[in-house]
Order: structure tokens, then sequence, then C-alpha cells
């Protein structure tokens, strides 16, 4: 008999692959009646920054270096520009919140994503345990550059 299959150690490689690419890919988040994928990288982090005006720490300290809750739309702001799925306006995030709300969700809930989204990047991690990797970048500038209007809306 011919079993047309891949086999058991063609099927562990394509899991160990294809495990791969879904970890790369971010972590869901249901934000009302979206499905946000998100991934906080250095890309992302370079572009919530610029349109923060802003470094990502200040979200959490106040001037006197204490802790402090970020607005809303600032979080919104992290929460876009972290999402791995792409073509998500400003617009379709507010209307997005207010279902996130009306599901029974709370402000805080949506700070303890952000706080989770900041830890599982590493920025918590006092170790350091993350491995620096050679990163091919695409032309990106790290001036502030004029937007959509959609995009600055938040």
């Amino acid at each position: 008999m011919h079993s047309s299959g891949i086999g058991w150690g063609g099927f562990l490689i394509w899991r160990k692959i294809f495990m791969a690419k879904v970890a790369s890919m971010g972590t869901p988040f249901q934000f009302g009646s979206l499905n946000l994928s998100l991934k906080l990288d250095g890309k992302a982090l370079v572009n919530i920054e610029k349109r923060l005006g802003k470094s990502a720490m200040s979200l959490f300290m106040n001037a006197d270096g204490g802790m402090k809750l970020p607005p809303v739309n600032e979080i919104m702001i992290v929460l876009k520009g972290a999402n791995q799925k792409h073509g998500v306006k400003d617009s379709e995030m507010v209307k997005a919140f207010q279902e996130y709300l009306d599901d029974g969700n709370s402000p805080m809930d949506l700070f303890l994503a952000l706080s989770d989204l900041f830890n599982d990047a590493g920025f918590f991690n006092s170790k350091g345990t993350s491995k620096a990797k050679k990163v091919e970048a695409e032309e990106i500038t790290l001036d502030a550059e004029p937007m959509d209007q959609d995009e600055n809306s938040l």
C-alpha cells in the first residue's frame, strides 16, 4: 500500500514552520468587532513614537517618575501601531472601542492589554532576555512625517 501523506517527519517540520509563522504574526486580541494581531517590534515602536511625539515608556510615567494610566486615545494609537493586520482606520478603532466597552470591558481592561503587550515585547524585563537579530529595514525615516487625516484623528 502506498500512502499519499507527507509522513510523520514531514508533519513535524511543517508544524515547526507553521508555529514559528504564527508566533511571528502577533498575539490575537479581540477589540470590539476587530480581530487584531498585536506585536510590538522595532518598526512598530518607531512608528508609534513618531505618532505619539514621545517615548513609548512615557505612557506609563508622569513628570515626577511615578506611574500613570495613559489616555485611551494613546492606548489605541499603540494598539493600532502594533497591529500586524494592516488597513485598520482610526474611525474603525474608535467604533471598536465603543463595542469593547459595550461588551462589558473597561478602560482598565484595555490598559492591562497594553501592559501585556509591552511585557511580551520585553519592556519590563530587567534581565534583558531579548536576543539581537539582524533585521532588514525598509526605507523608514526617523523624522516626523505628515500623515493622512484619518491617521491623525485619534
